[in-house]
């Protein structure tokens, strides 16, 4: 599409949003978090302290099921363009168009604070103002020398920075420009916490220090009590139960019973400072008087991570400087994921189940407080923003070629309906693949065999019914290569058909003396 063509596209798109200027057409605020564990907030069964965000929860909705694709860059993808990663053209987003592109044709200001993991930078894609790193992942203390503001090279302070800080800093400095500004705006907050290196503030970390020496068998079963009387699943889960590769607390040593605790405090530090910065930005919304038709959403990129290949911390370490780079264990991503199995990469729950939390006073119809059972995805993002701001999806974009969206709006379900699904949900990353069909799920790791769980009953995974239902692993592994076929032009074959559990034990070995 040539310049003239889209000049007549932003006008005409234009014309049409200006049909909802009669009513205040709701403003946007997506965070987007790191690694986070399915139960490492508090309204998600976790004993670390995120105030703001089970406020956020109390006054609004959560999602049990609610998907990502167990991996950074692919979520980021999913989540900018209502497209499966690869049908969106991966990195490049040549198949795609974003969410700040679809909104600012619709005449809103359009923002972005953090980490952005993809090609280019987000103002060639949209945004009008971005602070933060290109990079997957940064120092939070010294950064990285992809740091950029409004797409000029930004460079970080010598002293006194912290990632997390930053961006909120930067996303209050975006909000009260915008407030001069007589559009709605979109704002997108990407965090790089909880994700490695593990680098808590001081303060953060010592509030934590102790609170872990109970070990992971104890705090796990502590968060799966809590996510039971907290009613976060519709029907009663069988909890998961330590795998071989992650041993018990009681039998490790002092010194490795230390590390890990010390380790666990540094990420619930990084996730009580997500909580903190979240409230400041709400905070500031809240003081423009547009906290009441703001759509609030916060959904994490994938679940904890499990790939930290050194067991034992020095003693002597500190987490809280630039040179010291802890990383995730194995033992901590189990805990963490509670009560599913499985870690990031991976397309089974522990994987792809995020915490998602969903705030609007002035369009919510739901109770406060309630949570939804129906499955959802990154994906469904966008077709939701897009009906309802009343923009227009195109179909021509200069340079790109696009197709239909992969999401469906989940207007539905914020209305107190019920969303009905036209196509199942699809997951792939690596050798790691699945499907979401209603009440089933399809799901290998590691180029495994398939697996067949009925998630009504199952969600946890830990009864496969493949041998009972072959005529149901049948239609849905055609399914699935269907859904790869159309957004990669080839089947997916897997390079195996050895047990899962062969892969689990190679994979994971990692705890060694």
């Amino acid at each position: 599409m040539k310049a003239g063509i889209l000049s007549v596209f932003v006008s005409t798109t234009l014309l049409a949003a200006s049909a909802f200027a009669e009513e205040v057409r709701p403003n946007f605020l997506v965070i987007l978090v790191d690694d986070l564990g399915f139960s490492d907030v508090g309204c998600y069964g976790s004993e670390i302290e995120t105030p703001n965000l089970d406020r956020l929860a109390a006054d609004g909705l959560r999602f049990s099921q609610f998907y990502n694709t167990a991996k950074c860059h692919a979520s980021r993808i999913c989540l900018l363009t209502g497209q499966y990663y690869l049908k969106a053209g991966n990195n490049k987003l040549k198949k795609a168009v974003t969410s700040a592109e679809v909104l600012s044709t619709a005449g809103y200001h359009t923002m972005m604070s953090g980490k952005w993991h993809l090609d280019k930078e987000p103002t060639d894609f949209g945004f009008q103002r971005y602070f933060g790193h290109l990079s997957g992942a940064t120092n939070f203390y010294s950064g990285d020398d992809t740091f950029r503001l409004n797409g000029e090279a930004w460079q970080v302070p010598a002293e006194g920075f912290y990632t997390t800080t930053a961006k909120a800093d930067f996303a209050i400095d975006f909000l009260k420009e915008a407030q001069g500004i007589d559009k709605p705006w979109y704002l997108y907050l990407s965090l790089n916490a909880p994700h490695a290196p593990l680098q808590p503030l001081k303060v953060d970390y010592e509030k934590y220090l102790g609170r872990y020496d109970a070990g992971w068998d104890v705090i796990r079963e502590q968060r799966l009590q809590k996510q039971k009387a907290l009613g976060l699943f519709k029907t009663p889960v069988e909890a998961t139960e330590r795998p071989s590769h992650v041993p018990a607390w009681d039998a490790m040593s002092d010194a490795w019973r230390d590390s890990e605790a010390r380790r666990l405090a540094a990420l619930a530090g990084m996730i009580d400072r997500i909580d903190a910065e979240v409230g400041r930005v709400v905070e500031q919304i809240d003081h423009m008087g547009d906290l009441d038709n703001t759509m609030i959403l916060f959904v994490s990129d994938n679940g904890a991570s499990p790939f930290g290949k050194s067991p034992n911390l020095k003693a002597e370490q500190k987490p809280y400087t630039a040179s010291v780079k802890w990383r995730d264990s194995t033992g901590s991503a189990w805990t963490r994921n509670a009560p599913f199995k499985f870690y990031k990469q991976n397309q089974h729950e522990g994987g792809i189940a995020t915490p998602a939390i969903l705030h609007w006073p002035a369009g919510l119809k739901t109770p406060k407080g309630s949570i939804n059972h129906d499955p959802a995805h990154l994906i469904d993002i966008l077709p939701t923003m897009v009906e309802m701001s009343g923009a227009e999806m195109p179909t021509e974009w200069p340079g790109r070629q696009l197709s239909a969206l992969s999401g469906e709006s989940l207007m539905p379900i914020l209305t107190a309906g019920e969303l009905v699904r036209t196509q199942p949900i699809h997951f792939q990353y690596g050798n790691n693949r699945a499907l979401r069909d209603g009440k089933w799920k399809l799901v290998s790791i590691n180029d495994g065999s398939w697996e067949l769980y009925d998630m009504e009953q199952d969600r946890t995974e830990l009864h496969n019914v493949i041998a009972s239902h072959p005529e149901i692993a049948l239609k849905m592994s055609k399914a699935w290569d269907q859904i790869s076929v159309d957004g990669m032009g080839k089947v997916f074959k897997p390079q195996n058909d050895l047990p899962n559990s062969e892969f689990v034990n190679e994979r994971w070995s990692d705890y060694s003396q």
